[in-house]
C-alpha cells in the first residue's frame, strides 16, 4: 500500500478544517443548547445541542469537494448521536 505524502499545503488545509470545524461546532453547540434550553431542562438540552452541532458540522464539511481524510466516511447522524451520548454520560458521571 502506498503511503500518502503530506506537503505544506495539505497540512495547512487539514489544520484550517480542524480549527474552523471546532469553532463552528462550539458556536452551534452554544446556540442550540441555549435555544433548546428554553423548552427543556439544561441536563438534556446540552447533549442534544452538542449532537446537533456535531452532525451539522460534519454535514457541512462533507459538502466540500475534498473533505479531510478523517471525515470522509463518517455519517453525520451517527457522529452527532455518539457526541451527544458522550456528553450525557460525562455529565452523569461527573
Amino acid at each position: 500500500m502506498a503511503k500518502r505524502k503530506f506537503n505544506l499545503s495539505t497540512l495547512v488545509t487539514q489544520l484550517a478544517f480542524f480549527i474552523l470545524g471546532a469553532l463552528l461546532t462550539g458556536f452551534l453547540t452554544v446556540f442550540f443548547a441555549n435555544f433548546i434550553g428554553h423548552y427543556i431542562t439544561a441536563k438534556v438540552a446540552v447533549p442534544v445541542g452538542v449532537g446537533i452541532a456535531v452532525a451539522l458540522t460534519l454535514w457541512v464539511t462533507q459538502l466540500v469537494k475534498h473533505p479531510p481524510f478523517v471525515l470522509s466516511g463518517t455519517s453525520p447522524f451517527i457522529a452527532g448521536f455518539c457526541a451527544a451520548l458522550g456528553v450525557h454520560v460525562s455529565r452523569v458521571w461527573l
